[in-house]
């Protein structure tokens, strides 16, 4: 094989897990888009009823969330879109051990994705009459936090491995500040969620601008190990 048509081929890899990470960003934008638009009246709703029963948004009964999705049908498009975030994640860490070797990344993807679609099945379950909510459905006032943060954990720890193989590889600064961040946001969200007493979860979210910076970062170069 060539050295031209090598570099074609390592260029064709990297644009491929570019691009994959874009994607799983941009699952995070759409959400963020739909949350302030047309979720915007069930995302009101959740925080009146937080204040009216004096409880954190994460910790409202069941009933009252099942009562209230069913008065806002269109969040669930919101929630069907964060059922691809999990998946896009899978794909972008494969295409990144396609070329790194580490499996550790798609592991832990694997093991985050799980986890979210558990939390998400048990959301499903607020179709149901809300005095008549399916087991641990009607518990998810207990589960929110712990099911959330793990799934979260583990997706940014995914990530995280993912790019520092990928260092190795393609874009080493980029790909080490990438995980850094992702790093950074684990750290401050978990102390978060410690000080606000376990209220609030490790938001998945924090995946959102490591995603874009290492996206961004492999697409640009054009140089192996650039």
């Amino acid at each position: 094989m060539s050295v031209a048509v090598e570099m074609d081929t390592d260029l064709a890899a990297r644009r491929r897990v570019g691009w994959a990470f874009l994607a799983a960003a941009g699952i995070w934008v759409l959400y963020i888009v739909l949350a302030f638009t047309i979720s915007a009246d069930y995302e009101e709703a959740l925080v009146d009823a937080s204040d009216a029963l004096d409880t954190p948004v994460n910790r409202l009964p069941a009933e009252t969330l099942a009562q209230i999705s069913q008065d806002h049908p269109w969040s669930n498009v919101s929630a069907a879109v964060l059922l691809f975030g999990p998946a896009l994640l899978i794909l972008a860490t494969r295409r990144a051990a396609a070329v790194t070797g580490d499996r550790w990344g798609t592991r832990f993807a694997w093991l985050g994705a799980i986890v979210w679609w558990f939390y998400m099945l048990l959301n499903a379950g607020l179709v149901a009459d809300p005095q008549d909510l399916p087991p641990l459905t009607r518990d998810l006032d207990v589960l929110t936090v712990p099911l959330v943060s793990a799934g979260s954990v583990l997706a940014l720890l995914a990530f995280i491995v993912a790019a520092l193989a990928l260092s190795r590889h393609w874009r080493r600064v980029a790909s080490i500040v990438a995980a850094g961040v992702a790093a950074g946001l684990l750290v401050l969200s978990l102390v978060a969620s410690v000080a606000s007493d376990w209220d609030e979860p490790v938001p998945p979210i924090g995946l959102l601008p490591a995603e874009l910076i290492l996206g961004i970062a492999l697409l640009v170069g054009t140089r192996r190990g650039a």
